[in-house]
Formats: C-alpha cells, sequence, structure tokens
C-alpha cells in the first residue's frame, strides 16, 4: 500500500476515482480495477483497444489469472481471494500475449477511536496507518460524511444534535483502488455532558510502580494526573482510551507519596471534568522493644478511614487518617506482614506497600509463683499457671536441699513429675524459664510441698503434723486433714485451719490403723489443691493383765481368774507354765484361766504366760510374763 501520497479531500474525487479503468501494459486491453482488499474481482472491460475480433466465440482469448488457477478462455471477470500481487495475462491468437499487475491488500478493518464531547457530540480519531484514506460514516446508513487522508492521528467530529445511541462506520480505501474494504462499525451514545470518572483503587505493586484502577466507560478519553507529596499541584501525566487500569512505573514509592486525579476529557470543547483525588502511602515499619511501629505519610484529603491489614487479615479500622499505630499485641519471633489501606468516599481504596518484620522483646518475665504439689506414692506432682503475656519455651525445674538447687528436669507443659523425691528430705522446688524471645524469667519463688508426719503414744493418741505449704503467692487459705481406715476409705475431714498439729484423741475401737494426709486450699482461686504425703499410723494392741489371783472361790469374782486381754485383737492363744517347765493351761479361745490343771487346783506359786495373737494391723505378736496364784490363809 501507499503512504504518505498527497490526497485532495473531496468526495467528488474519490469518487471518480473508483470508476477508472486501467489499460494493459501493451495497451492492448482494459480492466476496471488493478487494486483492492481482498477478495479482489477483476473485469476485463475491452480485450479490442488496438485489434478488431478478438476475443470472441469465433477467435477466444486465452486469460491466466496468474494466481496459480488454470488459465480459461474469454474469462472476463476473475476474483483473488487471497493477497497477493498477481499479473493478469491475456494470449491473443494472432498478436501474442499482453499483462497487467493486479495488486491484492489484506482486508483489514481499521483502527480509530471514538471520543464522546459534551452536546452531544463526537470526535473520531483514526490510528491506523494502513491506507491513503479513509471514509466515515456517523450514523452507519450508507451515507459519507467525511474523509480523512492518512496522516498522523486526524480526527473529525459531529453533531448529532440528540441523545442517543449510533453506529459509526470506518472504510479504508487506496488511492487508485477499489473501494471495497470492511468498513469497520463501533457503537456510540451521544452524551449532553461529560460524567466524572470514579477512580476505585489505587495499590502500590512493589518499590517503584503503583497500579491505578477506575471505572471505565465506552468512548470516553481520560487525562491522568500525578502530584508528589501533595494533592494540590497536579501535572499532566498520561492519556488514557479503553482501558479500566494503569500502571504507573518508575517511581519511588519507598520516599514519596504519589496523589492522582483523572478526568473525562471533552477533545470538542478541549475541557475535563474530574475525579476525586486519590492518594498512596509512604509506609515505613519499625521493629522496636516490644512493639511494631506503623508510620505512613500521605494527604489526608477525602480519607473517611484507615485500616490495617497484619497478615493479610484484617487487624483494625481507625476513623479519619492517623499517621502512626504501634502495635503492641505482638508474640517475639514472630513475622508480621502489614499494609495500609485508605479508606475513601464511594468505597475508593490506596493500598500501601507490605512490610515485614519479626517481633522481638528484651523484658524478662516474671517468676512462677503459684505451683501446686500433689506428693503421691510415686514422688511429687508440680502443676502451676504460666503469664499468658509470655509465651514459653521451655521451663526449667530445680530440685533443692536448703540452699542449693540444681537441674532435675526441663518440661514444655506446666507440669513437672519427680519421682524423686522424698518427705524426710525436706525436698523443694524452684522453676525458672526461657521464653520465646530468649529472655530469661526471674527467679521462681520457693516450692516445698507439705511434709506430714505424726507420733503415737502409750495410750494410742496419735498427734499428726505438717509443715506449712509453700510455693502459692497469696499463700494458703485453709487446710484440710482427712482420716481414711487400712483400706482407703475416707473416715473424717476435719477443716484446721491455718493450723499445722493435729490431735487424734478419740476412742476407735475399729481401726487400729489410721492414714493421714492434709490438703491445702488456695486463697487464690482457679489453683490447684496441693496434697501432703499420706501417712498410716498403727495403733498398739495394749495388754491388760493381772500380775496375780486367788483362785479359791472366795471372791470376788475378778480375782478368780486369769485373763490377758487388748485392743484391736484378732485371735489369742494363752499358755501357762509352772515353774518346771510343765504346761498346765493352754486356750486359743482367749478363755480365763481359773488355776487349775485338769480341774485340780495347783498350789501357790508363780506361773509362766505365754501369748501369740493377730491384731487388726494384720500383725502376729508375742507377749509373755508371770502370774502368782495365791490362797487365803485359813
Amino acid at each position: 500500500m501507499k503512504k504518505g501520497l498527497p490526497i485532495v479531500l473531496m468526495l467528488t474525487l474519490a469518487l471518480t476515482c473508483a470508476q477508472a479503468q486501467y489499460v494493459s501494459r501493451l495497451g492492448r486491453f482494459q480492466v476496471n480495477e488493478v487494486k483492492g482488499c481482498a477478495p479482489l474481482t477483476v473485469t476485463i472491460l475491452d480485450t479490442n483497444l488496438i485489434t478488431t475480433g478478438e476475443c470472441t466465440a469465433g477467435k477466444p482469448c486465452l486469460m491466466n489469472a496468474g494466481n496459480g488457477t488454470p488459465q480459461q478462455q474469454n474469462q472476463f471477470i476473475i476474483t483473488y481471494p487471497q493477497a497477493g500481487t498477481f499479473t493478469l495475462s491475456v494470449l491473443y491468437q494472432s498478436i501474442g500475449a499482453d499483462d497487467i499487475v493486479i495488486t491484492v491488500d489484506p482486508n483489514i478493518q481499521p483502527d480509530f477511536e471514538v471520543y464522546t464531547c459534551s452536546g452531544l457530540q463526537t470526535q473520531i480519531k483514526i490510528t491506523d496507518k494502513n491506507y491513503d484514506q479513509y471514509q466515515i460514516d456517523f450514523n452507519n446508513d450508507g451515507t459519507l460524511e467525511t474523509i480523512i487522508p492518512n496522516s498522523n492521528n486526524q480526527t473529525a467530529s459531529h453533531n448529532y444534535g440528540v441523545a442517543g445511541n449510533f453506529t459509526i462506520s470506518v472504510r479504508g480505501k487506496d488511492l487508485n483502488s477499489a473501494n471495497n474494504c470492511t468498513a469497520k462499525i463501533l457503537p456510540f451514545t451521544s452524551l449532553s455532558t461529560l460524567p466524572a470518572p470514579q477512580i476505585t483503587s489505587l495499590t502500590a505493586l512493589d518499590g517503584t510502580s503503583l497500579k491505578l484502577d477506575f471505572n471505565q466507560q465506552q468512548n470516553i478519553q481520560y487525562k491522568l494526573e500525578i502530584a508528589v507529596n501533595n494533592a494540590t499541584t497536579f501535572q499532566q501525566f498520561q492519556t488514557l482510551y479503553g482501558v479500566n487500569s494503569v500502571t504507573i512505573p518508575n517511581l519511588k514509592t519507598d520516599d514519596n507519596y504519589y496523589c492522582f486525579r483523572l478526568s473525562s476529557f471533552d477533545p470538542c470543547t478541549n475541557s475535563n471534568t474530574y475525579s476525586a483525588p486519590i492518594c498512596s502511602q509512604n509506609f515505613d515499619l519499625a521493629i522496636l522493644n516490644g512493639l511494631n511501629r506503623l508510620t505512613w505519610a500521605t494527604a489526608s484529603a477525602g480519607v473517611i478511614s484507615t485500616e490495617i491489614l497484619r497478615n493479610n487479615t484484617s487487624y483494625t479500622i481507625i476513623p479519619g487518617a492517623p499517621t502512626f499505630l504501634n502495635d503492641v499485641d505482638v508474640v517475639c519471633k514472630t513475622n508480621y506482614c502489614y499494609q495500609v489501606i485508605n479508606l475513601y468516599a464511594g468505597g475508593t481504596r490506596s493500598i500501601s506497600l507490605e512490610k515485614c518484620g519479626e517481633a522481638f522483646t528484651t523484658v524478662n518475665p516474671p517468676a512462677i509463683n503459684n505451683v501446686s504439689s500433689v506428693v503421691g506414692s510415686n514422688g511429687v506432682q508440680l502443676t502451676w499457671t504460666n503469664n499468658p503475656l509470655f509465651t514459653v519455651e521451655e521451663h526449667a525445674i530445680l530440685r533443692g536441699f536448703g540452699s542449693t538447687f540444681g537441674l532435675i528436669g526441663k518440661t514444655v507443659n506446666p507440669e513437672f513429675s519427680d519421682l524423686g523425691y522424698s518427705t524426710e528430705n525436706a525436698t523443694c522446688y524452684r522453676i525458672n524459664y526461657g521464653d520465646l524471645c530468649g529472655n530469661a524469667s526471674l527467679q521462681g519463688d520457693l516450692v516445698c510441698p507439705i511434709r506430714l508426719s505424726a507420733s503415737l503414744d502409750d495410750k494410742n493418741v496419735i498427734t499428726v503434723r505438717w509443715t506449712s505449704l509453700k510455693g502459692w503467692r497469696l499463700g494458703v487459705n485453709q487446710y484440710l486433714l482427712r482420716r481414711f481406715d487400712k483400706s482407703g476409705g475416707l473416715i473424717q475431714t476435719v477443716n484446721m485451719g491455718t493450723d499445722t498439729v493435729f490431735v487424734d484423741d478419740q476412742p476407735d475401737a475399729n481401726n487400729q490403723v489410721v492414714q493421714y494426709e492434709v490438703v491445702a486450699v488456695a486463697n487464690e482461686t482457679g489453683l490447684i489443691n496441693s496434697v501432703s504425703n499420706r501417712l498410716a499410723v498403727t495403733k498398739e494392741v495394749n495388754l491388760f493383765y493381772p500380775t496375780a489371783f486367788t483362785p479359791d472361790g472366795a471372791g470376788p469374782a475378778e480375782n478368780e481368774t486369769f485373763t490377758v486381754r487388748g485392743q484391736y485383737i484378732v485371735s489369742l492363744e494363752l499358755k501357762v507354765f509352772d515353774r518346771w517347765g510343765t504346761l498346765v493351761f493352754y486356750s486359743d479361745k482367749n478363755e480365763p484361766w481359773n488355776g487349775t490343771n485338769n480341774g485340780k487346783p495347783l498350789p501357790e506359786g508363780t506361773y509362766v504366760w505365754q501369748v501369740q495373737l493377730s491384731d487388726l494391723a494384720g500383725r502376729s505378736l508375742n507377749f509373755g510374763s508371770t502370774v502368782v496364784i495365791l490362797k487365803k490363809k485359813s
């Protein structure tokens, strides 16, 4: 196609050129077209420009289209379906061949832009460069209103006079060419006034670029303006058409903030209708001891509220246009990522870059000061509560006897079992820990489980004593002493208040073995009760027996026989021997001895007795002594 040829802008000239006739190379025949868009139909109008009687039925000619199709006799209409350059030839019988070059161009719909103007007008800009001229039909009704030559962004305007929907047709054409190229048709709506554009979002993509999104309306040309670190001194930046977003490169989004406004541009009046401005943020994140500090700079005009995203989740929404936030709700060694979103009227959003950092703190966590201790047959179970503001990495359990403490174990959970605990050794503990930030806690408070002991006097009175519990910040509210039978069944619970001594002097013929334990109840609610070691005390049988008796029938009755008695006896076997070691009495039914042997009274004297018994505690015991038989003097 030819470019840049001078063209007379007259419709009549275009129509005249469309009806031209073209002569072959040797002047022997004539065609109606030598150039056009595919498919192009060429008609041979006259084959006898210098001859007569040629190319008739009686004297046919041979036509060759030059496009690879078979040559035919007297083929006066030839169609070229594909683009290319072809040599059309006519072979005469008498004078030989003649030819003409046919040029078939690609059938391209020309590119153009349609701009809406106010006052029911439109303007067209031809952006296509493929044709010598462009024919414009503003109503697509077959009426050719304007012809524009090929030049840089030629424009044409039209006033519709009424508001409504129309279609605009633009067809490309070359000089000395058939007017058969396909037109491009676009819809258009005429408007009285141009609507103001609305920016929907401004997003920081990286340290050098921002992306602007807006609601695009068809056929409106937009002008984008930019201001640096303010929202007043705007400068022309870019013209936009047919898009609803634009990426602005070569910025310094980490050092500046940028404000934008968008206008609907009226090319007919060279005027603008502006949107509300929107601004990015110059956003910085500082990781400080125990807090993450967010600061940002932007223009506050139009900002309704500010939303902070933390790790891609909405963290807080602050009314108005603040410029900083101190986030103290952080856990050390945890990575946090933030974005600042300014919210404008109509839902417009400006989204900052994402800034990330790992939180830290150098604050020593508080000491562990609420530890409960439960002593059992397998040592002691320690349980405590951690401060919820600190995340423990690991606890260190220290055991001591007196003032020296050593490490005996580590645990992540707030509990620990010491199988090596000994009540007799006055064992105490301290629990320290480190948090996730690598900070060591203050030294834990002293933890000493309750140590229970008991003593038994010769009257089977039991005195129970225990040490005061250590391990609770606010101390003990009360001690509960529990009495159990030999099998562990609860007999009694006594509220001791804060006393640490209990005297068990109540007669109890049924329980020779009594078990004790002490439960401590804390002043502070929510703590597990502490429990002492369980201690079993076995009472003695305490035998009662006379040292002499008078089996003479003279009374009183209690002096007539010899009997061994005691507490908690299950079975008793009594044997009596004379001074020569002869067994004179035996009973396994705890029967009294009346001083006889085989029914015969025994003489006065000293006799030896032996007892073998079993008690309620399951023990087998042996006792023995002497008894004297006395006779009343006559």
